[in-house]
Order: structure tokens, then C-alpha cells, then sequence
């Protein structure tokens, strides 16, 4: 019974041994990676603080004139997209200008509009009372108005469309009334 219990408290003090040591190893792990972070950290801190790092002079001499051409490429090519963002602002300048000018010339024609509307009725009176009243001819007259406002009205469409820059449209809208 002495050697079963002595060959259990040999197992004991075995697994003991095999618990401390891998507890110990993974505490020795443990203290190297603190000590790791700890020295990154420190690296990292001191980096900061560091004068800039000068490079070594190379036995090659450098080729200036490739430097040189390189960086005027790029203060071209620079310049070149701040040229375009100019040229782009200058035509949506130039567009607004003409939508204004549009704006302006529809606000004229409008006013035109009221004008002859005040007018045509004026001109119709005026020409029905100087002539005496027939059939036939008042017929004939209103002819004449609906021609005069039918002319005026064209050249105001005319006016619109020259304005808008569609001088094509006016010819074959004139084709096709005549």
C-alpha cells in the first residue's frame, strides 16, 4: 500500500511540476510582450522628438534636369486643371448672361403684347367709324385686323425665336405659312 501511495504522490508532485512550468511560460510570454509594446510605445514617443532623418549622400549624381522637368510638369499640369475650372466658371457665367438677356427680350416682347392690345382696339374703332358701315366690307375689315395681328404676331414669334438662336425654325415655319 506504501508504493501506491507513493507512486500517487509521485504523479502529484509530476502534475504539479508540468502546472507550475506552463504557468511560469506563459507568464515569460506574457512579460515579453508587455515589455514589446512598452519599447514600441517608447520608440514611438522618442520618434516624435527626433531631428528629420538626412539621407545619405549617393555616389550617383543626381540627374537635375529629370527632377527639374518633373516638377515643372506637374505645376503645368496644375495649372492646367485650375485653367479649366476658369473656363468652365466662364462659360456658366456666359450661359447665365444669355438666360438673362432672354429673360430680358421675353419681358420686352410681353410689354410689346400689352401695347398692341391697347392699341388694336383702337385702330379698329377708328377705322369702323371713317368708312361707312356695309356688310361686305365690315367683314373685310376684321380681315384686315385679324391680317395686321397675325403679322405682328408672327414677328414677335420671329423675334423670339432669333432671340433663342433658332433662325432654322423661322425659315420652315415661313415655308410652310406660305
Amino acid at each position: 500500500m506504501n508504493f501506491i501511495f507513493g507512486a500517487i504522490l509521485l504523479a502529484m508532485f509530476i502534475l504539479a511540476l508540468r502546472v507550475i512550468w506552463a504557468t511560469a511560460l506563459q507568464l515569460l510570454n506574457a512579460l515579453k510582450h508587455a515589455a514589446q509594446t512598452f519599447h514600441r510605445y517608447r520608440a514611438q514617443r522618442l520618434a516624435r522628438h527626433r531631428l528629420p532623418v538626412i539621407m545619405p549622400r549617393s555616389r550617383e549624381d543626381m540627374d537635375w534636369l529629370a527632377i527639374s522637368d518633373s516638377v515643372r510638369q506637374e505645376i503645368q499640369s496644375r495649372n492646367r486643371e485650375t485653367n479649366r475650372e476658369l473656363e468652365r466658371l466662364e462659360l456658366q457665367y456666359q450661359a447665365k448672361q444669355k438666360t438673362i438677356k432672354l429673360y430680358e427680350a421675353d419681358i420686352e416682347i410681353a410689354k410689346l403684347e400689352r401695347e398692341l392690345l391697347k392699341i388694336k382696339p383702337t385702330i379698329a374703332s377708328s377705322e369702323t367709324e371713317a368708312k361707312p358701315r356695309r356688310r361686305s366690307k365690315k367683314v373685310g375689315e376684321s380681315g384686315l385686323v385679324n391680317d395686321k395681328t397675325t403679322k405682328t404676331a408672327q414677328q414677335v414669334f420671329q423675334l423670339r425665336e432669333a432671340l433663342k438662336g433658332n433662325a432654322n425654325a423661322l425659315l420652315v415655319n415661313q415655308q410652310a405659312r406660305h
